[in-house]
């Protein structure tokens, strides 16, 4: 499966650099270049510094917030964020360039009605650099392994599920991702199948918003 970016034109391919893992929402936390449509959102994946190769480095934090999407999946309808995020980073680290472990919760609320959506998320995240300058343009090659989503209701019913195992190889020009394709796929992987359609499709009723 692959994904081009054309000006002007949106495609999968930003939702999967989220999905693999850049992230965490696009709500104002830290940006990891690690899943999901809102959720897990490749983490520093573009462009991993070349200093990485000192050795490894860790680092560990909790984004803890919140923020507001205006125009929910197009719909012109606002959506109220929560999120409450724990990310785990290794530079340069054994059999990559760049790792990453994300875990936690993205809740979605409609403040109109009071409908709520919970996405609970743990993956791990290692990227590999194939070809170029890790500082310039290059192909990478990012494995996601984990539950990148798992949409539920408030009080329980599963909307989507994507577990498994992904690895993804993207061109990066001039800091932003070109092309994607989906090399390996061993899910089940819905949202992922669907060219992450299937987000807007399901959240939006579960959410209570009109058509």
């Amino acid at each position: 499966m692959r994904r081009k970016m054309l000006a002007g034109h949106p495609s999968g391919v930003e939702s999967m650099r989220r999905y693999a893992g850049r992230w965490c929402l696009d709500a104002g936390v830290r940006r990891l270049a690690a899943a999901t449509a809102l959720g897990l959102a490749l983490m520093a994946v573009v462009g991993a510094p070349g200093a990485l190769a000192a050795g490894p480095q860790h680092n560990h934090f909790r984004d803890i917030g919140t923020d507001v999407d205006p125009d929910f999946c197009g719909t012109g309808q606002q959506i109220d964020i929560a999120f409450n995020v724990v990310v785990n980073e290794w530079e340069a680290p054994h059999k990559g360039d760049f790792k990453s472990t994300a875990s936690g919760t993205t809740t979605l609320t409609n403040p109109l009605t009071g409908d709520i959506a919970i996405n609970h998320f743990a993956a791990t995240n290692l990227v590999v650099n194939i070809s170029g300058d890790p500082e310039g343009d290059h192909v990478e090659e990012v494995t996601v392994k984990g539950l990148p989503e798992l949409w539920k209701l408030e009080h329980g019913r599963v909307l989507i599920r994507d577990a498994g195992y992904v690895v993804i190889r993207q061109t990066i020009e001039d800091d932003e991702i070109v092309d994607q394709e989906v090399l390996i796929n061993k899910g089940p992987h819905p949202d992922l199948d669907s060219d992450f359609e299937l987000f807007c499709e399901t959240l939006v009723p579960a959410l209570g918003i009109a058509p």
